[in-house]
């Protein structure tokens, strides 16, 4: 098929040459004066499973033919002849015994990482291994480096290297995958140098960025019937940049480099690297002008002499595009827009980025059109429904089980998805989460469930099956949790999740392993299990790390479900396919390209004395990977000038276009890249305006509802006044509109709760505790206090801390109580009172934290405050729990103490700084705070007083939990109230 030649033979493919079809009609053009099996006989090695459908798929618009037999690279293993070859073991496997290793590197030393960073390091190492098998560097010449003048981080990873010899003797442990190709490739070149092949064979697509491939090509290339073609060969840069073109020079970053290699090694040069068929770039002009853009630091002179002679600068970037949106949400809804309109006019079009978060964004922006892209990548299966499930359900493994991990897990679409009906387990779900928001615990156990449905529920025998069905699996959990082994907790998670997926008394696993995330789930779950004999003792906490990061690296595609003519790329795709329109999106430094990944075991020197690639030749495959993917037809740029949290940086190739664009200035070079700008904010500002709403809304005004009277709170609490003067309208969304703030579902050691307790101690120790002057008073005291707070304080460390805060204040407290004692005696604790105020139909009730009566039979009210008391003038004007107090006792308002005069009134304070504030009781009496009670309520009875949203806040910044409801934000403080008469 091919001419006989002295040289190996290697073709290339220009940039934006359809791959695959150009192959397919080299291979039509070569056989053409053949006969009919010639086509059959040749074989056609490929790197990927899309690349040989795409050249399959080329066959069909044609005549009934023999085809060529496309393989595989990595097909080459399933030969025959090579079954003495040991298979090899799986990724997986290897990586679990690399942990074992890895866990005790880290008990001996547990200041190289945590224990958390376990599997990552575990993986990262079995990364290198899959390199050095792969590129051939053997752990002799990892041995043989000069560490002397780096720290001894790098000679203790050496070392460690070296305890892991097992998986590089050959016969010590099976082959890994890298290991095992290269070992075939081995066998083979050595099998063709006795007996070459006596039929055509040809690598095309592969850049040779690996070390087994690179070898297996550079055979090929020399067999009497081999070839190699090259994707996105450059055929347009000179040979003096060819012949520089190297390691020592800085040259590894380009994306030729891997050729150069390539050539070198099998001695040829760029005149002998010739076009595999007629099939020419989509525009040879911009090809060429891409070549000049990427040209590497040491010889960009030539932008000097080379660019003018580029031609018209117009001509050469006609078709591209810039875009250069203000956010990366902004560059999604773009570029979601010009994909709708690319499926409106009948062309293919293709997003290509190594960025999935923005992927995953332009996704959603065309749901907007019911638009679903074809995703080569899928989706990440731990983003999936029973992805999330079942990290849901690890989630119980770690620590106790906390009211959120299980809502979540029992509101998940797949929970109890084998019912039949799923209404009961959701009304049941709802219940409980209001249940433990209200009342707790923070940490549920199968008793809460039970004892919930057995109170709440009463006699409802489903919310009792339900109850017992949850306690059942959390009881589960927390017995059998203490595994050892990576096959027991898969046994305990693979149970609990299937038990949750079906329900309370159903059979099966509901819907856990359908559809084409579940299956996969279940495989991945499967092959973990398989090999989790290779893994050490781990403890539940590393079984969540493990098995998230196992789920993190499996994806979901659904192939059927794509659209045909909106499709989404790796850079890996870009280099076989083509398509009408091409996006690069994501063109900022560290996303395209990506920023190099730490290394933990070989530093940059390191890796070049040993021979393994560095991060400037893996720069070099995203490079080519672009300039493969910019030669096409229609061509966008995309970036964002800003991320999420500061200004961005555009990738280097786009740096290197946009500025020699600006040098070339007798080409018209900026005029260019202003046109391409140009494009681009077209299509920025149209998606700007599909942001705005279609009708615009004017904001709420300050709201003033005016309910009926009769309809207006009849009851009102001391402590409720102030909220009432300072914010009316939260009074009329709580008593009026019956509306309660929800607490919140995971409970917090926060300012209320450390109040709650407070006051539970001073009871104790007022009502029981011995006598202030006692010796043993400050020892029962702080007693009291530790009870308390590990009754009431789930949080340890938190307990402690304010175990701590509240042992500074004890002695300032016990002093004072020795003087609250001489004058007067403790005689009533969490006091309830009420009385109706005459005249306005309105009962005032209150709740005093302490009475104590003085032996004239006066009373004294204390009211304990954990943060900073009301001063006097505060008192006067907002704050009157303790006047209000006061004119209630002396009304009888207390049954439990009965009518009496206040002596005194004040407030406690037991925060950081322990102070006692008086109630003004000498500068207003409680007489005049109840005639000014009277009279502040008689307004509330009128129709015209509306309930004013935030008329008097403290401070500005002051929160409502009504805020949200009068749409405060649309107004502000300044503005006028807007009353509303409601019926």
């Amino acid at each position: 098929m091919f001419d006989p030649t002295d040289k190996p033979r290697v073709f290339g493919l220009a940039p934006g040459v359809d791959f695959g079809q150009a192959v397919v009609d080299g291979l039509l053009n070569l056989t053409r004066d053949h006969p009919a099996d010639a086509l059959a006989r040749v074989e056609v090695l490929v790197n990927t499973r899309r690349m040989m459908r795409r050249m399959q798929s080329a066959f069909d618009p044609g005549q009934a033919r023999l085809l060529p037999r496309f393989r595989l690279v990595t097909d080459l293993a399933q030969d025959p002849g090579l079954a003495d070859i040991p298979p090899a073991v799986s990724p997986l496997r290897r990586r679990l015994e690399l942990t074992q290793l890895v866990a005790r590197l880290l008990e001996q030393d547990p200041d190289i990482a945590p224990r958390a960073a376990l599997f990552d390091l575990s993986d990262s190492l079995a990364s290198l291994f899959d390199e050095m098998h792969g590129e051939g560097v053997s752990l002799d010449r990892l041995e043989s480096l000069d560490v002397s003048d780096l720290s001894e981080h790098w000679d203790r990873s050496l070392k460690f290297l070296q305890i892991a010899r097992q998986f590089f003797d050959a016969g010590a442990s099976p082959p890994d995958l890298e290991t095992r190709q290269r070992m075939v490739v081995e066998r083979l070149v050595a099998d063709w140098g006795k007996a070459p092949p006596d039929h055509p064979i040809i690598v095309a697509g592969s850049t040779g960025s690996r070390g087994a491939t690179a070898l297996l090509m550079e055979a090929v290339a020399k067999l009497p019937n081999g070839a190699v073609i090259l994707p996105g060969f450059d055929f347009d840069m000179p040979d003096r940049v060819w012949n520089r073109m190297t390691q020592a020079d800085g040259f590894e970053d380009h994306p030729q480099y891997r050729f150069k290699r390539l050539m070198d090694a099998l001695g040829l040069g760029p005149a002998d690297i010739v076009p595999w068929s007629d099939g020419s770039a989509p525009d040879p002009d911009r090809n060429r002008l891409l070549s000049l853009a990427l040209r590497p630091a040491p010889v960009t002179d030539g932008w000097l002499k080379e660019g003018p002679e580029q031609g018209n600068m117009a001509k050469a970037t006609a078709s591209i595009s810039l875009l250069q949106a203000p956010s990366p949400r902004m560059e999604a809804e773009t570029i979601a827009l010009r994909l709708r309109a690319a499926v409106d006019n009948g062309k293919t079009a293709a997003l290509i980025t190594p960025d999935r978060n923005l992927t995953r964004q332009v996704a959603a922006a065309l749901d907007r059109w019911n638009i679903v892209p074809d995703d080569s990548a899928g989706q990440p299966l731990q983003l999936s429904p029973p992805g999330r499930f079942l990290r849901h359900v690890c989630d119980l493994f770690v620590g106790p089980v906390t009211a959120e991990t299980l809502l979540v897990l029992l509101k998940h679409p797949l929970a109890a998805s084998g019912a039949t009906d799923r209404g009961p387990h959701l009304r049941f779900a709802r219940e409980l989460e209001l249940h433990l928001r209200r009342y707790g615990p923070p940490f549920p156990t199968g008793d809460t469930l039970r004892n919930w449905a057995g109170a709440r529920v009463g006699t409802d025998s489903d919310a009792a099956i339900w109850a017992n069905w949850v306690a059942d699996l959390i009881d589960t959990v927390q017995r059998d949790v203490e595994q050892t082994t990576l096959a027991g907790f898969l046994d305990l998670h693979k149970t609990l999740a299937e038990r949750f997926a079906a329900g309370p008394r159903v059979e099966g696993t509901g819907a856990l392993w359908a559809e084409a995330a579940g299956r996969e789930a279940l495989k991945t779950v499967s092959n973990l299990a398989e090999a989790a004999d290779a893994a050490g003792p781990m403890t539940s906490r590393d079984f969540q790390s493990l098995f998230n990061a196992v789920l993190a690296k499996g994806e979901v595609r659904n192939p059927d479900t794509g659209h045909p003519r909106v499709l989404f790329w790796g850079t890996l795709e870009a280099r076989v396919q083509s398509a009408d329109l091409v996006i690069l999106a994501g063109l900022n430094d560290g996303t395209w390209p990506a920023a190099p990944s730490p290394d933990p075991w070989l530093n940059r020197r390191m890796r070049a004395d040993a021979g393994l690639l560095l991060p400037e030749r893996r720069i070099g495959l995203a490079a080519h990977d672009f300039q493969q993917a910019v030669a096409a037809p229609d061509v966008w740029l995309s970036r964002s000038v800003r991320s999420d949290e500061a200004e961005t940086i555009p990738s280097r190739w786009l740096n290197r276009l946009t500025n020699l664009l600006n040098g070339l200035t007798e080409t018209g070079g900026p005029e260019a890249l202003k046109e391409m700008k140009r494009r681009g904010d077209l299509w920025l500002a149209q998606a700007a305006k599909l942001q705005e709403p279609d009708i615009r809304s004017a904001p709420a005004h300050r709201p003033s509802p005016r309910p009926p009277v009769e309809d207006r709170p009849r009851q009102i609490s001391v402590t409720q006044v102030q909220k009432l003067v300072r914010d009316p309208y939260a009074i009329y969304a709580r008593d009026v509109l019956g509306l309660k703030p929800v607490d919140p579902l995971v409970p917090e050691p926060d300012a209320p709760l450390r109040g709650i307790l407070i006051h539970e101690i001073m009871e104790r120790f007022i009502f029981d505790g011995p006598d202030p002057t006692d010796p043993s008073a400050r020892d029962a005291l702080m007693q009291t206090a530790r009870t308390v707070f590990a009754e009431g304080c789930p949080w340890p460390t938190i307990r402690e801390l304010w175990i701590a805060r509240f042992e500074n204040v004890v002695d300032g407290f016990l002093e004072d109580e020795v003087q609250r004692l001489a004058t007067a005696t403790p005689a009533q604790r969490e006091a309830t009172g009420q009385i109706d105020l005459p005249g306005v139909n309105v009962r005032l009730t209150a709740r005093a934290d302490r009475i104590d009566r003085t032996p004239d039979g006066q009373i004294v009210i204390y009211d304990y405050k954990t943060g900073t008391p009301p001063n006097n003038k505060q008192q006067l004007k907002f704050d009157k729990q303790l006047l209000l107090q006061a004119a209630m006792a002396a009304r009888g308002g207390f049954a439990q103490i009965g009518a009496a005069p206040t002596h005194s009134a004040a407030f406690i304070g037991l925060g950081s700084t322990p102070t006692v504030v008086a109630a003004p009781m000498d500068k207003e009496s409680p007489d005049d705070t109840w005639e000014g009670l009277i009279d502040l309520l008689s307004k509330w009875q009128r129709p015209t007083r509306g309930y004013s949203a935030r008329m008097a806040m403290e401070k500005s910044d002051d929160k409502s939990d009504y805020d949200h409801l009068s749409r405060y934000g649309e107004w502000s403080d300044a503005d006028d109230v807007t009353p509303e008469d409601l019926t």
